[in-house]
């Protein structure tokens, strides 16, 4: 049963509130049990006292046909006695007792019917009492025989022996009234013991059964009133607790939007106002979701869009584009200040305004005053007469640089109903101070990077002026000595790696520095002849790693002219480079390696080196946290490792 009622309380498809009136039904419809079951009690009580009441009265009644009886035998038979008795208390004569016999038996009569009539025993279902009922039926109809009888013989008998000195002797003598005394002996008999004592029996057991009945009625009252109440507060029970525990999700899931868990979801089960609620809530909870998904979709696009060569411009035209394509907006502009006032357009995306329509926004924009942390939000601009009237809802938040107002930026929607929602100014508000964001962190951005790009600039100017002293005392030494082939591979050699050094890319494979290592070393040995070796080791998954121009050759250069050429003896040079992967980044370890007159390391901070610490200075702007070593001790050679 508990069961059942859990089921309807946590899967019937009736609304709460169709729960709460079911459940007052069950209350009203128990006290109206109740109350008809009271009635019924009632009115079978009464009942069974009315039976109660003509029972008693029909002893009256039986009792005081015996008694007249009585009075009649006595008068005629001893009418003299009898009289003298009577007139001590001042009763009537003989006839007039008769006619109070017969009154009384009618009476008796009369009595007796309703008694017999009473519902109470018509509608009895216990098979006791009607059998009690039938035999008072039956002795009743004995006795009225018997009654009749006796009321005929005592009219006769008072008609004829009225007058008689000695009735009795005369009715003795009459054999047609001799069994009159059999009869008067009879009926009293049965009058005052069978009948009496049957109705007395009878009388008993209706109080009996009143006694048992109420009993019944009382504990029925109980067993009823603690049933329903019983059920009554179990539901109310298992109502409050299905409440309770509904009410419990909700609040669980309302905190956990409040903490920005917007994956949680209000499980409720169910077809009344809580499951209503619980599926709007998740569908809310969804559109909050894209709503604020729309503000990372913003700045992923915007993210995304921008390169290193961006500039402002481009920005803008980023910023705009973003607004339409991850809101829903349809037109969005930048109108950048001009002289502190607003009128500039810098950057549009969307449905473009007409030329009217765009002059009567920028004169309604300029006449506002739009302050940084502050926007402007029309829901329904058709009581702006001011504005154009394609546009339906407008938002505008100003873009700060480096302080100052730089202009505003604006979202329009066109032709629509619906306009821009307190959410969507929101998400708008957070694009709006991102972009002002992006904007000074680009600014910023490329002043640093034009530093930088000035001071590698410097850097790799250095390199040029070394280099090219070094080769062209070779090319002289060529010259002097009179070798035209020679001479002409190197020139041909210097040709080539001219194009690669005066190339405006800051950026060259590892394949094209090792191009150019290779014509160096070939040019040095022209000059060194057999005591310098060279060998070039490129990892084919390397060769298009892009590193900084001239940043290799440097090193092999110092490893020429300080690490091979004080030798005495022939010396080797081994340029290798590797793949490497970290991170999930392509990168190579590169090592220069020469058996050469090594040095101190310990010296090399204190002595000035302009290809290391250039070498050194390049890499650290490019790769910060790369890998530059040198191992190196006097006699043993040197070995340089990078790693980027």
């Amino acid at each position: 049963m508990i069961e059942l009622k859990r089921e309807w309380l946590y899967h019937s498809p009736m609304k709460f509130r169709h729960k709460l009136l079911s459940l007052m039904m069950i209350y009203i419809t128990g006290i109206v049990f109740v109350t008809g079951l009271t009635v019924y009690g009632w009115t079978r009580t009464s009942e069974i006292q009315n039976s109660l009441a003509l029972g008693s009265a029909l002893q009256v009644k039986s009792r005081e046909v015996q008694s007249l009886m009585k009075d009649i035998v006595f008068d005629l038979f001893a009418p003299k006695i009898y009289g003298q008795l009577r007139s001590l208390t001042y009763s009537p004569r003989s006839a007039v007792t008769l006619r109070q016999w017969q009154n009384a038996v009618f009476e008796y009569k009369r009595v007796f019917r309703d008694f017999m009539e009473m519902s109470f025993f018509l509608r009895s279902n216990d098979e006791f009492i009607q059998d009690q009922y039938l035999t008072a039926l039956t002795m009743n109809d004995q006795a009225m025989t018997m009654l009749t009888s006796m009321e005929e013989t005592l009219v006769i008998m008072r008609d004829e022996y009225r007058f008689a000195e000695n009735p009795y002797n005369e009715m003795q003598k009459n054999e047609a009234l001799a069994p009159f005394f059999k009869e008067f002996q009879e009926t009293s008999y049965y009058f005052s013991n069978s009948f009496e004592g049957f109705m007395n029996y009878f009388i008993k057991t209706l109080e009996e059964e009143a006694v048992k009945f109420r009993t019944r009625m009382y504990a029925l009252f109980i067993i009823i009133d603690l049933s329903i109440i019983a059920v009554y507060l179990l539901l109310s029970l298992l109502l409050s607790r299905d409440v309770n525990l509904k009410l419990q999700k909700v609040e669980q899931a309302f905190r956990a939007i409040t903490h920005g868990d917007f994956s949680a979801r209000m499980e409720i089960i169910s077809r009344d106002e809580f499951g209503d609620m619980s599926r709007r809530f998740n569908i809310l909870v969804d559109d909050l979701k894209t709503n604020v998904n729309s503000i990372l979709n913003l700045t992923r696009d915007v993210g995304s869009s921008l390169t290193h060569t961006s500039n402002l411009e481009d920005l803008l035209t980023i910023f705009t584009q973003a607004i339409v394509q991850d809101t829903t907006a349809d037109t969005a502009l930048i109108i950048r200040n001009t002289d502190n006032v607003i009128g500039e357009l810098s950057a549009q995306a969307g449905i473009a305004l007409k030329p009217e329509e765009l002059e009567t926004l920028l004169k309604f924009l300029s006449r506002r005053i739009i302050r940084p942390g502050n926007h402007l939000l029309l829901r329904d601009t058709g009581t702006e007469e001011q504005l154009p009237d394609a546009v339906s809802s407008l938002l505008a938040a100003p873009l700060t640089l480096e302080d100052s107002i730089f202009g505003i930026i604006v979202s329009l929607k066109l032709g629509q109903t619906e306009g821009f929602s307190d959410l969507g100014a929101t998400r708008f508000m957070t694009f709006a101070e991102f972009a002002s964001l992006t904007m000074d962190n680009h600014v910023k951005y490329r002043a640093l990077i034009e530093n930088q790009e000035a001071k590698f600039q410097a850097l790799q100017s250095q390199v040029k002026p070394h280099f090219l002293y070094n080769i062209l005392s070779g090319i002289i030494g060529l010259n002097r000595i009179g070798d035209s082939k020679k001479l002409e591979k190197s020139v041909l050699a210097l040709k080539e790696m001219l194009r690669y050094i005066q190339s405006n890319s800051r950026w060259a494979s590892l394949e094209a520095e090792f191009d150019c290592i290779d014509k160096y070393c070939s040019l040095q040995q022209i000059r060194f002849g057999s005591r310098l070796k060279y060998s070039l080791e490129l990892d084919p998954e390397a060769r298009y790693l892009q590193i900084p121009r001239l940043l290799l050759q440097p090193l092999v250069e110092n490893a020429v002219l300080h690490g091979i050429e004080p030798l005495e003896r022939p010396g080797n040079l081994t340029v290798r480079a590797q793949a490497r992967r970290h991170g999930g980044e392509d990168g190579a370890l590169i090592e220069i390696i020469d058996n050469g007159a090594g040095f101190d390391t310990s010296l090399l901070e204190r002595e000035s080196n302009i290809g290391i610490q250039n070498v050194m200075g390049r890499l650290r702007m490019t790769w910060p946290h790369s890998l530059f070593e040198i191992v190196s001790k006097p006699g043993k050679g040197t070995r340089v490792v990078i790693e980027v």
